[in-house]
């Protein structure tokens, strides 16, 4: 049996906050999910056109951001994308991971896209440009969400990230991981299955050559089954030197939010 990868990224030591952000910027939100309620955090374009529709962006924070407080996201994801805010023409959604969780759980999935979705009817969202983003902890989620949810998304951008390890999965984490995740990750061959389940969707993925906390192994293969399986549509940047903190760089990476802006969903 498999790891699931994500559950890796829970061990790593989570970082404190870095930055100050405007909640301004930053509104909070509501989504209700079953019987629960969770909070989560957007970003929306301040010259944006209200009556036209604008791409949507589902973006996965890392294991540092984890807890409750609806506000370690948004400090995060605002850090990494001050330079090119201005930049930026979509909406932001961005959920909170609970601390003793990860995004390929279930009721991790299902709050995320819960609020994307909620998100896409509030502000005209366009269904054949949502992104999906993710760092680290993210990036695993980034992936499977991904594989699960086969043709919503237009566009992928896993970070540091990958989705599977090498150690068997806890008893105790197997009751919350996705159900069809969980079989594709214990598969013969977790990466063709997975690539075979997100299909031809458009990717730009990233991952630093060093990196001390997900081996950059973990994305080559990942994008080679994708390319295995036919799919050309996939493109691969590797930071050479760089360690595993490389999502600012990511953002300010020239050409991403103009190749994000060709993306629609066939």
């Amino acid at each position: 049996m498999l790891l699931v990868g994500c559950m890796a990224i829970l061990l790593l030591a989570a970082c404190g906050s870095r930055h100050s952000f405007s909640e301004t910027d930053f509104p909070a939100r509501q989504v209700a999910v079953g019987n629960k309620t969770y909070g989560y955090r957007i970003y929306v374009p301040p010259n944006g056109d209200p009556n036209a529709k604008i791409p949507v962006m589902l973006y996965l924070h890392g294991s540092g951001a984890r807890g409750d407080d609806n506000h370690s996201q948004a400090e995060w994801f605002d850090a990494d994308i001050t330079p090119i805010k201005d930049k930026i023409n979509f909406i932001v959604v961005l959920p909170q991971c609970k601390a003793d969780s990860f995004w390929g759980s279930t009721e991790m999935a299902d709050y995320a896209l819960a609020a994307l979705d909620q998100s896409i009817n509030e502000f005209n969202g366009d269904p054949d440009r949502l992104y999906l983003a993710g760092f680290s902890l993210g990036g695993y989620g980034a992936w499977q969400i991904a594989a699960v949810h086969p043709g919503k998304f237009a566009a992928i951008v896993p970070v540091a990230g990958g989705i599977v390890g090498v150690d068997p999965v806890e008893p105790q984490v197997r009751p919350e991981v996705i159900p069809e995740l969980l079989s594709m990750l214990e598969s013969p061959d977790p990466y063709k299955t997975v690539a075979a389940a997100i299909g031809p969707t458009p990717i730009w993925a990233f991952h630093g050559t060093e990196d001390e906390n997900v081996p950059v192994d973990f994305t080559r293969k990942m994008v080679n089954a994708m390319r295995d399986a036919g799919y050309q549509n996939v493109k691969y940047t590797e930071y050479q030197g760089a360690k595993h903190s490389i999502s600012s760089r990511v953002f300010n990476e020239p050409g991403l939010l103009e190749w994000l802006a060709r993306q629609k969903r066939n």
